[in-house]
């Protein structure tokens, strides 16, 4: 089987892996923004939860309490929501081009700038959380975990590094051809 053939298969496989879980990370993003608008008689005994607090108390907040909690699961599920389709685009790419082409290092570079994205977009939703109890009348603390962090940092610089590298074989790849 001849490389080209493979990569796009890659690409086709990634793409689909991708659009399967932007379906999935979509519904359950919608499903935890509507959960503290509604009466959760079925989840009351489950382990559902909003943000750490049991789903039969997140229906017990204040609206405007309810809306940031709405709110920040909505931001939960957009960070969740760029690295699927950052990887969406990049099995596009993979299956349309040339896999050390300068499209494939541009999806790489959309992923790796999704990452600290989702970190933001999670940091600030925890904010929007703690403000929703704090409107509540509970008190909350806010605590920031450097482990994610330091592993989206890894993974960032990774791909960064992955892009740029397949930037210059493309350069390099345009200038052989130039000469040729």
């Amino acid at each position: 089987m001849k490389i080209e053939y493979r990569i796009q298969r890659h690409g086709r496989h990634l793409k689909s892996l991708a659009c399967i879980g932007v379906a999935g990370v979509a519904a359950l993003g919608g499903l935890a923004a509507a959960s503290p608008w509604i009466d959760m008689w079925a989840l009351r005994t489950s382990a559902w939860s909003v943000f750490g607090m049991p789903a039969h108390e997140a229906a017990a907040l204040p609206d405007d309490a309810r809306m940031l909690l709405s709110a920040a699961c909505l931001l939960v599920a957009l960070a969740f929501l760029l690295p699927l389709l950052a990887l969406r685009q990049l099995g596009q790419r993979l299956r349309d081009g040339d896999a050390l082409g300068r499209p494939v290092a541009d999806a790489f570079r959309w992923l790796a700038h999704s990452l600290p994205l989702m970190a933001g977009l999670r940091l600030v939703a925890n904010a929007l959380a703690g403000a929703a109890v704090g409107v509540g009348g509970d008190d909350y603390h806010l605590s920031v975990d450097v482990g994610d962090t330091y592993l989206f940092l890894i993974a960032c610089l990774c791909l960064y590094s992955v892009a740029h590298l397949m930037r210059l074989a493309a350069e390099t790849a345009d200038d052989a051809r130039s000469i040729v």
